[in-house]
This record gives C-alpha cells, structure tokens and sequence, in this order.
C-alpha cells in the first residue's frame, strides 16, 4: 500500500516535470533540454496519468 503511493507520487511529479515544460515549448516554438517539445508533453502526460490511477486505485483503510 505505501510503495503505491511512493510511485503513484513519483509519476505525477515526472508527469508534471515532463508536461511543464513540454506545453511551453510547444507554444513558444522552442526546444527545452535539447528535446522535441512534442515528446515531452506526450511523455509527462503519459506519466502524469499513470500516477494518477495509481492514486485512484488506493483504498483507505476504513473502506476494506
């Protein structure tokens, strides 16, 4: 139950690190970290919502 949480925490922090500056690059037409903007946002979206269901998927004690 905690390493969810531990690696749901971790996608969606990759997810956003990835989306950020992904998004900004795609609308400033610009390349962070020598990378295509494109497949930046892509990825982080791709992490952002792994992490997410992960989250989701958690249960709390009171409901099992």
């Amino acid at each position: 139950m905690e390493t969810k949480k531990i690696m749901g925490t971790v996608l969606v922090a990759f997810g956003l690190l990835g989306l950020i500056p992904g998004v900004l690059g795609i609308f400033d037409k610009q390349e962070y970290f020598g990378i295509n903007p494109w497949a930046l946002a892509l990825l982080g979206g791709l992490f952002f919502m792994s992490g997410i269901g992960l989250l989701k998927s958690i249960r709390s004690p009171a409901e099992v």
